[in-house]
């Protein structure tokens, strides 16, 4: 029968191996040429003129 500390540390590097299978697998999704253009789409969005805005010349723009 195994003892508590030896039950915790096969817990504990099988729980760290499950976290660096996923963090593998999430950087691959993330840097993957599929997902590209999406990304580019999102990195964009902040940059656009939102069309329910006007806006005068004639204002003193803030920076």
């Amino acid at each position: 029968m195994q003892s508590t500390q030896e039950l915790f540390g096969a817990l504990s590097g099988i729980f760290t191996a499950v976290l660096i299978v996923l963090l593998t697998a999430i950087t691959a999704w993330a840097w993957s040429a599929r997902r590209r253009d999406a990304f580019d789409a999102a990195a964009r969005v902040p940059l656009e003129e939102d069309p329910g805005i006007r806006r005068d010349d004639d204002q003193e723009r803030v920076p």
